[in-house]
């Protein structure tokens, strides 16, 4: 087994297999948007919300700056403490650990690569549950803010347009179950 079955093997059993489209399209897009992508690259694609499987208690503040950033910290420390267990070469760890320490925010260019990945992947795998789901118990506020938030933190004009379809349509479903 290559350390990237592995890793996915970890992440599938921490969500249950419940998220795996959102990894494997994230995975998808991180190649589209950086064709440079090595195994630590496709590592931290997969397992960039590794966390959020494991302490789903905080996964309702999706829009608390504070929460992003220990979010980031937090899942970037499990996969590196996961790599390491598993032997990886130092040089990987770095890399999965510095890549998904800001792929909420952005910072350089393979940073910025995995954060545009996610969103797109968001809107394709998980706007729907979140405007179908979510906005009932969160709000019409709350759900369009996380909305707006993914596509308008996208780097790439060509991430943009990929995301630009299922933002509109998701933004649209939501206005009209709420009657904006």
């Amino acid at each position: 087994m290559t350390l990237y079955d592995k890793a996915v093997k970890c992440v599938d059993d921490a969500f249950q297999d419940k998220q795996k489209r959102h990894f494997e399209r994230t995975v998808y897009w991180m190649e589209k948007f950086y064709p440079a992508y090595t195994t630590a690259h496709r590592i931290a694609a997969y397992s960039h919300d590794i966390e959020r499987g494991i302490m789903k208690e905080r996964d309702r503040q999706y829009l608390n700056k504070d929460f992003i950033r220990q979010h980031e910290e937090d899942r970037a420390r499990l996969m590196a403490e996961f790599l390491k267990k598993e032997g990886a070469d130092d040089d990987i760890i770095d890399k999965v650990k510095h890549l998904i320490s800001r792929h909420e925010e952005g910072g350089d260019e393979e940073q910025n690569a995995l954060k545009d990945a996610d969103s797109v992947s968001y809107f394709e795998t998980n706007a729907e549950m979140f405007v179908r789901k979510r906005a009932e118990q969160d709000g019409y506020e709350k759900v369009k803010g996380k909305l707006d938030w993914m596509f308008d933190r996208i780097t790439s004009s060509a991430a943009k347009d990929a995301a630009r379809a299922n933002y509109e349509k998701w933004r649209k479903e939501l206005d009209v179950a709420f009657k904006h």
